[in-house]
């Protein structure tokens, strides 16, 4: 296993494979907690076994109140399960709608194989192949993660904010 406290984003490059969720989770947990401005995400189903944790949550919220301009953006191709089944995710983006938000793939890009989630344009982890859990991992590789975060940009650009993740609090 991995020690990821000895990773910092901007500084540590190099790839680092991975392949089992919780693998996945810890990465993702680390990459959060340093984030300073930016979170993207890009699922098929917000992957519970790497989100829907109380880490990556708190990490988030810390985000958002920390910094007035933070952003965090999600892109999910399936949401019926995280809308469902209470995401942490879900419920962190309907408190905070000024700086998160949850959006469903166009279905012109919901036949897209891959799953990766974006760092301050520097950190990521790419899997492949979202149904496994084989991932790349680095924390400081910002020509990959333009790549990733230009092809986040263009499919926000055409997907829309699904009715299931907003509630109205009164």
């Amino acid at each position: 296993m991995t020690d990821w406290s000895t990773y910092q984003i901007g500084e540590d490059s190099g790839d680092i494979l991975i392949e089992t969720s919780e693998d996945n989770m810890l990465a993702a947990n680390h990459l959060a907690a340093q984030a300073h401005a930016q979170i993207d995400i890009f699922s098929h189903d917000l992957d519970a076994r790497v989100f829907d944790n109380a880490d990556f949550s708190d990490s988030v919220r810390r985000l958002i109140t920390s910094n007035r301009r933070a952003q965090v953006r999600v892109l999910v191709i399936d949401p019926d399960f995280a809308t469902k089944h209470g995401h942490r995710l879900v419920e962190v983006a309907r408190h905070f709608t000024s700086y998160m938000e949850i959006r469903k793939v166009h279905v012109d890009y919901a036949a897209n194989v891959e799953a990766f989630f974006v760092v301050d344009k520097r950190g990521l982890i790419h899997r492949k192949l979202a149904s496994r859990f084989e991932a790349i991992v680095n924390f400081n590789d910002p020509h990959r993660a333009r790549t990733l975060t230009d092809y986040f940009e263009e499919v926000w650009e055409r997907s829309k904010s699904h009715v299931d993740f907003k509630r109205l609090y009164i």
